[in-house]
This record gives structure tokens, sequence and C-alpha cells, in this order.
């Protein structure tokens, strides 16, 4: 399954057409272009190191697409290979290719974020955590190592979604504690979690202090723009097959009656692996990955204003097990009592229900992705060839994802609006330690700031970008040539 899941990306799902802004910021901390997109309080490095050896040593998109493929598709094999002395059987790899076929899984596996990686060692680390609970495990030394480690990498990625994590398999490790047969098995794995937690959150606590002032100060400048919680539950049910951001009800998609069948075809068959765990008299096992995917759901249900597919991905590869536990059984009953034709009928239309739902969504998306990054590509091209000199410095739209290309420090206009981040004082500022200032913006949205008509103006190679570019002084490295202006 997981072999699978590479070779999908590989053939259909790699391009090096651009980043996406999270993208560009994750993968400039480390890059070899030098200048790093300002890297916002509440993100952690996880990402950013886990692309460290690809940007450090090229700035291909292509490359960087290709060697995620193949990491995601080895930690696939990795997460749900812990879940195989709890679910024996072919259970685990039909949930790894139930999770590796959802739309979501397919569109963030080679993407430089987060969320994939944070699903995945939710994934692990519930499943080791129920080896550790299990009296008499032979492995159980190792399971431990492996509890602790996974415990530490988590937070690494989505500092908020690990607490929750924590929080739940160490209250069901709590609890197991108080039988007597489960107690020693228990107080090691919470031991194991205790150890991974304060390495993970620890490097956290140690940013905060050393680079923002305080766990509190960070606290409140990581929530600062969020806005107020609300309920965002009709936002996740419409956005079931994208966009793959949707920042309110008129911007996410109806709910389409396949996004509707697979929903409710979801919650029967995880319902059905549920009820078929507790027949085999483990209550932990049945439970423990509903509780961890619950409180992740709950989570991001109630939430600031903000609603993405990718959140819910963690919930996906818990509810993947229990959906794959639950069509084992249905298939096993019907080919007790009907026959293998009729089991093998109801198994193949769940297969094609399945990919039918998630198929047309990962194109589209993937689509209106490759379009839009593919115009912020041409931009930077089109800068290359007016010429700059670093250090240099890039405003306007777009402005990360044009960077990564350019290794120049990037400064967004919010709200389109040049004359706030394009501002006499900041130019000038910046006049006095850049080499470069190229002020990158749609159509005319340059004719109010005034400071900014002395400056060439170029046509860029996209239609309606146009930049604007001022070159302060020499530098050390050779610029390239320059075109003429509009």
């Amino acid at each position: 399954m997981a072999l699978s899941y590479a070779a999908v990306q590989l053939l259909f799902l790699t391009s090096g057409s651009g980043l996406g802004y999270d993208e560009a910021v994750y993968a400039t901390q480390f890059s070899a272009n030098g200048a790093s997109v300002g890297f916002h309080e509440s993100r952690g490095w996880g990402t950013s190191l886990l692309v460290a050896p690809v940007v450090m040593a090229t700035d291909s998109v292509v490359a960087l697409r290709v060697y995620l493929a193949v990491v995601s598709a080895l930690l696939l094999f990795g997460a749900f290979r812990s879940w195989l002395p709890v679910r024996p059987g072919y259970t685990v790899p039909l949930a790894a290719a139930v999770f590796a076929s959802c739309w979501t899984t397919l569109f963030y596996g080679n993407q430089v974020m987060p969320n994939l990686y944070t699903a995945l060692g939710t994934v692990a680390l519930t499943g080791l955590v129920l080896r550790a609970l299990t009296p008499g495990d032979a492995s159980r030394r190792g399971v431990l190592v492996a509890v602790a480690v996974v415990a530490a990498v988590l937070p690494l990625f989505r500092p908020t979604d690990a607490l929750v994590v924590f929080a739940i398999t160490a209250g069901v490790a709590a609890a197991a504690a108080t039988s007597r047969r489960r107690r020693r098995p228990a107080l090691l794995a919470l031991i194991s979690l205790a150890a991974g937690a304060v390495v993970g959150f620890g490097q956290w606590v140690v940013e905060a202090v050393v680079r923002h002032g305080g766990v509190a100060r960070r606290l409140s400048e990581a929530t600062e723009n969020f806005g107020t919680n609300q309920w965002l539950i009709e936002h996740h049910v419409r956005a079931l097959d994208g966009p793959t951001v949707c920042s309110s009800l008129d911007r996410c998609g109806p709910v389409t009656p396949a996004g509707a069948a697979w929903l409710a075809a979801a919650a029967l068959l995880a319902a059905a692996g549920v009820l078929a765990a507790g027949r085999r008299g483990d209550r932990i096992a049945a439970l423990l990955p509903v509780a961890v995917g619950a409180g992740v759901a709950g989570a991001y249900l109630y939430y600031p204003g903000l609603t993405a597919p990718r959140y819910l991905l963690p919930v996906y590869g818990l509810w993947a097990i229990l959906a794959a536990d639950g069509l084992m059984v249905l298939g096993a009953a019907l080919r007790r009592r009907t026959g293998v034709g009729c089991a093998a009928a109801f198994c193949a239309l769940v297969a094609v229900g399945h990919v039918y739902a998630q198929g047309f969504p990962v194109a589209a998306n993937f689509a209106s992705a490759e379009l839009s990054r593919a115009d912020t590509t041409l931009v930077a091209e089109g800068l290359k060839d007016i010429g700059y000199r670093r250090p240099c410095l890039v405003y306007g739209w777009n402005t990360a994802q044009i960077s990564y290309h350019l290794g120049c420090k990037a400064m967004s206009a919010h709200g389109g609006n040049l004359r706030t981040v394009a501002s006499a004082y900041h130019l000038g500022q910046q006049a006095a330690i850049r080499s470069t200032i190229m002020v990158v913006f749609w159509e005319n949205a340059d004719r109010d700031v005034a400071h900014l008509a002395e400056w060439r103006k170029y046509r860029l190679p996209v239609r309606g970008w146009h930049a604007r570019v001022k070159h302060t002084g020499e530098s050390a490295d050779s610029p390239i040539r320059l075109t003429a202006p509009d």
C-alpha cells in the first residue's frame, strides 16, 4: 500500500510549477537561497527540518516533491505497521489503503505542510500506546522507546494537535493503570509519553523564552489574529471535497451527493469497527482511536473562523483503521450468510464508491493549485530576467512563493494595499540595507503610491502582473541582465 501511495504521487501529483504560501514559509527556513520568510509564532519546526536536506542543496521544486513522496510513503508504512500486533490480518493494510486514497492524503503527500505528518504520528502513537498497554507483549522495551520517540517528534509539526493527542492517550493510560493486570504496562507507557513530551514541548518552551519573550507572550502572539471560536461543522461538511481553504460558508462548496454518501458510509463502517473491537473483549483498543479522533475533530469543529480539510487528517487516519475493521467484519458476515459472491460485490461497491468520492476532489484541487502556483513561478522568472542584486527584497502579492526562487526577503501586501507596505518610510529603511527592491503587483495597484512613480515599471510574463524595481547600491553578486521597461 505504501509503494502504491508513492507511485500515485510520483506519476500523477509531482510537478515543479511552484509552492503555496505556507510551503514557501517552511521551505525557506533552511533554503540555500538565503533569505527566509517570516516564521509565525504558531508554527513548529518539524516541516522545515524535514525538507532541510533538499532545500539546502537545491531550489528545485520537482526534487522537493519527489523527496516528500518517498518520505510520506515510508512514514505511512511505519505508522500503520505499528498497528499490526493490535489488528492482525488484512485490516491494517486495508486501513492504509483507505487512508492513502483519501483526497487530502494524496494532495498533501508531497506538499511542504505539517498536517499529514501530524496524522501519521497520531496513528503511530495511538497504536504504540495500545501495544504498550497490552500485558505480556514480548516487544515491550522497543515499543516503549518508540512511544517516547514519536511523542518527542509529534509536537515539532503541530504542537496544538500533539497536545490533544497526548492528553487523551495519557488519560486512557492513567485509567488503565487502575486495573491490576495493566498497572505496570500503563505506568511504563505514561513514563514514555512524559519523556517524549518533555523533549518535544521543551523545544517549544525554550524557543518561546529565547525568541518570543516567554511562553505567555508566544501564546498570545500565536493566537492574536485567529478571531473568536465558532462552530464550523457545516463548513467542514461542505469542504469534504474542497476547496483546500474555506474561510466562510459562501466559499465552501455545496454538499454533493457523493460527499454525503461517503460521509454516511464512513460513519457506518467506523461504528461497525468499534462494535467488532468491543466484541473481541478489548475495550481500550476499541475506544482509544475513537477518543483521540474525537478530540482532534472537536478542536477543529469549534475553531476560529477558518476551515481546511487538511486539519482533519489525523481523524481520517484513525477512522481508516476503524472503517477497515468494520469492512472486514461486514464482509465476513456476508460471506457466511450469502456466499463469497455477495461479499465480494459488497466490498467492490464500497471500494468503487470510495475511489469515486475521493478521486474527483484530488484532481480538481490539484489542478487549481497548479494553475495558481504556475503564475508565481513565471513571475519569479520574469524578475530574474529584469535583473537584481542580493541582498534584495520583494514587496506585494505572493511574495513568499516568489522569494523562494530568488533568495530575497519577502513582505506581503495584505488586502492588496501597496501604500501600507511600500510606504516611503519602509522603502527608505530597506534601501539602506538592500541592493534591489522589487514591488510586485496586479494591474494598476501602484497608481496611488506616488513615491513609486520614479521607479522603472516592468511588465511580467503573466497577464496583468507588473513590477517596480529600484537598484539602491552595488553588491559583490553579479546582477542578471536588465531588460527594457514598459
